[in-house]
Order: structure tokens, then sequence, then C-alpha cells
């Protein structure tokens, strides 16, 4: 059961950090033939474009074509839920010096629910190398993650766990335009170290995006872009870590102890004589718990693999664009999926290197 909670929180560091990565792609070039924004566009043919970045940026301005500055800051703040899903569930218990186990429990316990939330403030740094290609880079801090897991055999049983941790990682990003929309694909991997967590978790994350731009009447720089498109998340399956026992079993009862081993019947038998040594420790110390007798120095140790229930989610978002230095986004990734997934960021354009 503890294995399981903290697996859960490493499939939503996971899926928090992929989704901020791909919602910060940049949006396409555009190109607007409308009468009233001509003027616009001609000056864009005759500017000397003197950057270094993007490498050809200077041949797609002369085709009369707008692009993003090619260096952009953003700031993230995503929120996002994700169920989970646990198997291979392996437990031990250390009491000091003293370790009991391994125990395959995957055939003993099992969940109704496992679903991770996370709060995620990301800061991401990115560049367009080419005009159709973007790399950028990521650094998160997770200041707020739970896993709530719910048992529902051998006997009812629920729990959170609650963390916090830091993230990095990179990607890269390609767009281009199709007839009057523009399409981008992306696919960026990210490290996670979380509190309860001993191996990191790594995310890989890939989103295709299809959308428009709706450009303003009355300033060239600004409008808004809209897209839907479709996120997929994968991350390492395997967990292992070491919880104190205090930290699951901190609203344990007495009566919840009894209905532990009245369930016995179902399944006790069915252990080998080490698994069966394992769960007398775990009962054992449980009731050593409810008579306040010392519990400090009792983990469990655990090992497991995890999965998203959905690895795909379909997805929608919009930005709209002050001018070419300001824009402002949000997407939510929801659609379809046992996912739910909201950002909102705030990113800084600017041109960078002259050329020498």
């Amino acid at each position: 059961m503890k294995r399981v909670k903290k697996q859960a929180t490493c499939l939503l560091l996971f899926f928090l950090l992929t989704g901020l990565t791909t919602l910060n792609a940049q949006v396409v070039a555009i190109k607007d033939l409308s009468h009233k924004r001509q003027y616009y566009y001609d000056s864009l043919k005759k500017m000397n474009y003197d950057r270094i970045f993007p490498i050809y940026g200077d041949k797609v301005y002369k085709k009369g074509f707008d692009i993003p500055f090619p260096f952009g800051i953003m700031i993230n703040n995503f929120v996002g839920r994700q169920d989970v899903l646990i198997s291979n569930l392996q437990v031990s218990v250390r009491d000091g010096d003293t370790i009991l186990g391994p125990a395959d429990l995957s055939d003993v316990i099992e969940f109704s629910k496992v679903e991770a939330k996370v709060y995620n403030l990301n800061l991401r740094a990115d560049m367009y190398i080419f005009p159709f290609l973007n790399v950028y880079g990521l650094l998160s801090y997770l200041p707020h993650a739970s896993t709530e897991v719910a048992v529902s055999k051998p006997v009812e049983f629920s729990t959170k766990a609650e963390q916090h941790g830091w993230a990095y990682g990179f990607g890269i990003m390609g767009a281009g335009g199709v007839g009057p929309a523009w399409l981008q694909a992306d696919y960026s991997i990210n490290w996670a170290d979380m509190q309860l967590l001993d191996n990191k978790v790594v995310t890989q994350i890939m989103g295709i995006r299809l959308g428009h731009v709706f450009p303003s009447k009355l300033d060239p720089q600004k409008n808004i872009s809209v897209w839907i498109g479709a996120m997929g998340i994968f991350i390492n399956n395997d967990t292992k870590g070491e919880v104190a026992l205090d930290e699951i079993f901190s609203g344990i009862s007495q009566e919840k102890i009894d209905e532990i081993k009245q369930s016995y019947n179902s399944w006790y038998d069915k252990l080998d004589p080490a698994e069966k040594k394992v769960i007398d420790k775990i009962v054992q110390k449980l009731q050593d718990k409810v008579d306040n007798r010392p519990t400090r120095d009792v983990h469990i140790i655990y090992e497991m693999d995890k999965d998203l229930k959905s690895n795909w989610a379909g997805l929608m978002g919009v930005q709209f664009q002050f001018n070419k230095r300001w824009q402002l986004r949000s997407e939510s990734n929801f659609i379809g999926g046992n996912r739910f997934s909201v950002l909102l960021s705030l990113n800084y354009r600017f041109l960078g290197f002259k050329k020498k």
C-alpha cells in the first residue's frame, strides 16, 4: 500500500511535467494577405534581418511571413490530475536493522482508486534554431504533489501521501503551415526528484496540435490563436522507495486491524512462509501503534510497476498575443482518457544575438 502511494506520486509528477513542456511550444509562422495588413507584411519583405537566429530567418521574412522572435522565457502555472495503475507490488518490512521480505502482494491487495494530483511552477527557456525548429529547457518546482490511494481488498482502506520536489528536462518542437492552419509536433523528456522516492521519475511526452491564427484588424502584431490536439505521456514503470509505517497508517484504528485479521481466511493461507512473516510483522506493528508502543523505526520498503490509466488524452488551447514580445496562453488536457490539467503561462520573447 505504501509503495502504491509512492508510485502514484511519481506518475503524477511525470504527468505534470510533460504537460508543461508540450504546452509551451511556440505558435508557427503565419501569413495574412488582407488589405489592411498588407503594409505590415510588405515591410517584412524589405526588412534587413540582422540576427543570428533563427537560421534562414532573413529569407523567411523576405517572403512576407511573420515569425516569432527567436528567444523566449516562459513562466507556467500548472495544475493536473491523473489516474494511475499499480501492479507487481513487492513489500518488505525493515524493523531497525532487520529486514523481512520481499512479499509479493500483487494478488492480495486490490486498488479501487489511485489518483495523483500536482501543482507545478515551471520556467522554460527556448530558442528557434530554424524558423520551423525550436529547442527548449525546463526547470520545475513542485510545491505540492499528492497521491490518494483507496484499497478495496483485502479490506477497504484509504491513505494520502503528500510531497514536493524539483524537475528538469529538455524538448524539441517542429512546426509548419498547412494551408490556413498551423501544425506542430513536440517531444520532451523530464527527470523529477521527489521527496518520497528513491529513484527519479522519468517522463517522456509527445504532443501534436493543429491550430489557426486570427489576426487583429487594428494591430498587425496582435492575434489570437486557438488549437486542438492530443498529448501522450509515458513514464518509467519501475518505482522503488521506503516510507515510515507511521506515515502510511497514521489514522489506523483497532477496528481496522481486527478487520484485516478477519480477512485472513480469503488470502493468508495462499502466501508462502516468508510472505506470511512480512504480513505478521506489519499487523504486529500496527497493533503496537494503536497500543501507543514505539514504531518510529519501522519502515515499509516497496517496489512496484506503475502506469497511467490512459497514456493519451485530447486537448484544447488558446493564446492571446499582445505583441511579438508578450503572449498569454492557456491549455487544458481533458478530452478522453483519465486526465485533467490546466496550464496558464506568460511568455516573453526577444531577438537575441546580432550577426557580426
